[in-house]
């Protein structure tokens, strides 16, 4: 009986064994808690805990004062337009905040809660705190500190560091570029600091070959040095580039090997060049189209338009002599929107594009090589 019993128990635990990798160790968050987790987080700080529903209601009476109707999934997409997304209409309760703190120069609550950001600013501009609903105390401050003429013109800082994208446009070769020839390259993705965008997608720059060393015996391999001079921000302001630190370490995320020197200036070059006293080194190329990252050298001051809404017409302000009555947000003008799909938020994944043009077989795959500047020092030959 006991040797029954035992046996029970061994195949109970093997069976336990091979059916628990079948279950997920993780849950799949929804995009509806996505969103709302990402609400909770502007409101509160962080999110919060307890049922959706709970949440979601918790949202509406601090935000309207009341609960909305309709589904939950409709109740939700409505919160999402009036607290994330915005509409040609009316901008976000994200972009209004950010909008006020640029313009007042005020920094978030130190404890992450808007109520307590609120309060502080309540009292700076009005001299005392409303105890109405954060949409209506959120919306008379953003009309009453925030310009609507002067939301493309918010000022920041770019500090050292910022990380840009960009993409060669002219394929470069240590045996044909020569000193001086241009490098034209192309911004791949908006550059933003505190949600204003400072340099815009599709902005071109320009570099220069400062430097050249062809391909040699003993396997010395070629070698080109770039200067990335300058991109112009969004309102011209020529933001200096370089290839540091940060943006090495970006670049090997990325499987990209690319080497830095001083200056902002940058050194690409082969990796795996066969070496020999009697083998002939390889020769750098870069196609068009290869992409890495560059980053600030310097800091700059730059005036940029408050990236999260976008107007359907431009904003004309009512003339001085014309009484305008002040608009609230009452829980009649928002309705539950009739999209059947919630919308999520949207992953982008960066694609990884090899480096150089591929050789025949037994050659080596030219790439970009990571060496430091004072390698060059010494050496004969700059071309």
């Amino acid at each position: 009986m006991m040797r029954k019993v035992w046996g029970i128990g061994v195949v109970t635990s093997i069976i336990l064994v091979l059916v628990s990798p079948l279950f997920p160790q993780e849950m799949v968050v929804s995009p509806l808690v996505q969103d709302l987790e990402a609400m909770e987080k502007i409101l509160y700080g962080v999110p919060q805990s307890g049922s959706v529903l709970a949440r979601v209601e918790k949202v509406e009476r601090d935000l309207i004062g009341d609960t909305l109707s309709g589904t939950l999934m409709e109740r939700t997409q409505t919160l999402k337009r009036f607290i994330l997304t915005g509409t040609p209409e009316e901008p976000s309760l994200a972009f209004k905040i950010r909008a006020i703190r640029l313009t007042l120069r005020s920094e978030p609550s130190s404890t992450g809660i808007l109520t307590a950001e609120l309060e502080d600013l309540e009292h700076l501009i009005f001299g005392m705190v409303s105890d109405e609903p954060i949409g209506v105390r959120v919306d008379r401050l953003y009309k009453t500190c925030v310009d609507p003429t002067q939301v493309k013109a918010f000022t920041v800082k770019v500090p050292p560091q910022t990380l840009v994208k960009i993409a060669l446009e002219k394929e470069l070769s240590s045996e044909k570029s020569e000193v001086g020839d241009p490098v034209p390259y192309k911004v791949l993705e908006d550059v933003q600091v505190d949600g204003v965008l400072v340099i815009a997608k599709g902005t071109r720059g320009e570099g220069r070959i400062i430097k050249v060393r062809r391909k040699g015996a003993f396997g010395r391999s070629g070698r080109l040095q770039i200067d990335f001079q300058t991109v112009a921000a969004t309102d011209g302001t020529p933001i200096p580039l370089a290839l540091g630190e940060k943006a090495l370490h970006e670049n090997e995320a990325l499987a990209y090997a690319v080497g830095a020197s001083v200056a902002g200036l940058a050194i690409l070059g082969p990796i795996g060049a066969v070496a020999g006293v009697f083998v002939q080194g390889e020769p750098v190329k870069i196609k068009a189209g290869t992409e890495f990252f560059v980053e600030v050298s310097e800091e700059r001051e730059v005036s940029g338009p408050l990236l999260g809404w976008e107007p359907s017409q431009e904003l004309v302000v009512p003339a001085s002599s014309q009484e305008e009555p002040e608009e609230t947000w009452d829980i009649e003008e928002i309705h539950p929107v009739e999209d059947e799909e919630m919308m999520s938020v949207e992953e982008k994944t960066l694609e990884e594009e090899p480096l150089g043009e591929e050789l025949p077989e037994g050659q080596p795959q030219v790439e970009v090589e990571v060496k430091p500047f004072e390698d060059w020092n010494g050496e004969e030959g700059g071309k």
